[in-house]
């Protein structure tokens, strides 16, 4: 999926946390809390029950009074990738999810090589809503389980090339799936191009509400940012098989890219309200700039 030389050089770049999280086990970042490790933090006076191995007998040699030694607590960080794989994403050439599953890829690497945990959730509805599948899932998701280590990035990298995109969009049901089964906080990615009939803001508030520092990739093809189309047609929706009939004339498209702008803005000005960072991508960008440039600037990335 990615080229040796790009993933040197994701190598050098880390996941950035806004908020320290607090994972499952002990991992490599740096926590607000103070506990143990060989990372000396700080001093406080010893309390009857304290373990008295971390007493600082040197001071209390000079001083004669206790003092316990406090040490940096390290811990893990969950790196939650999200992927829209309706049957809109397989849009454009490249398709917008051949582009979210290489971005998706690029950044799962990265937190794998920091040792972060990964989980990969494909969010797609099923064939009949409120049905289970063999493996308990909801029908509007298949996932990876939590990954980490950079032995795991062959299992990554085979996961995400298998996801074939089909069914619907209910990006708000199948995220509120998502957080319900996922208490982990840590930093999340949603890869959608958004285009859902029940709206956007359901999904985005579902995930605000798992606490994880939220990113978001708007992914659209070119051929949807600026239609080579002209002349009398009938435009089908690959979801939903509505359709309806146009003659598309240089004042339509004009009224298009303007009410496409007004819809992209809109979710803008949402995230930009509760501190998502919100990414609009075209499919012509290469995932590189993206990656190395885009996210580093958004923060995401350092």
């Amino acid at each position: 999926m990615l080229d040796a030389e790009f993933l040197r050089r994701l190598e050098r770049l880390a996941i950035v946390a806004k908020k320290v999280q607090l994972g499952v086990n002990k991992g490599e970042r740096r926590s607000k809390r103070k506990g143990i490790s060989v990372e000396f933090a700080d001093y406080r006076d010893y309390v009857q029950g304290d373990d008295l191995r971390f007493v600082d007998w040197n001071i209390f040699a000079r001083l004669g009074a206790l003092y316990l030694k406090l040490f940096q607590e390290q811990e893990d960080l969950t790196v939650h990738l999200l992927i829209d794989a309706s049957t809109s994403m397989r849009f454009g050439s490249p398709s917008k999810i051949e582009f979210a599953c290489k971005l998706a890829a690029a950044i799962g690497y990265i937190a794998l090589v920091g040792y972060d945990r990964v989980s990969v959730e494909v969010l797609k509805m099923g064939t009949v809503p409120g049905e289970h599948s063999e493996t308990g899932l909801s029908p509007f998701s298949t996932r990876l389980p939590r990954c980490r280590g950079k032995g795991s990035a062959h299992k990554l990298f085979s996961f995400i090339q298998s996801i074939e995109p089909g069914g619907g969009t209910e990006l708000e049901r199948a995220c509120r799936s998502y957080v319900t089964r996922n208490r982990a906080r840590g930093v999340a990615l949603l890869l959608t191009d958004f285009f859902d009939e029940t709206g956007f803001e359901g999904c985005l508030r579902r995930l605000q509400q798992s606490g994880s520092d939220l990113y978001v990739v708007h992914v659209l093809a070119p051929e949807e940012i600026d239609p080579p189309i002209t002349g009398d047609l009938k435009l089908v929706d690959c979801e939903t098989h509505a359709f309806t009939e146009v003659s598309v004339s240089r004042s339509l498209l004009k009224r298009y890219k303007a009410n496409l702008h007004g819809f992209c803005d809109s979710i803008r000005r949402f995230c930009l309200a509760r501190g998502i960072v919100y990414i609009p991508a075209s499919t012509e960008t290469p995932v590189e700039q993206l990656t190395l440039d885009v996210l580093r600037q958004g923060g995401m990335l350092r």
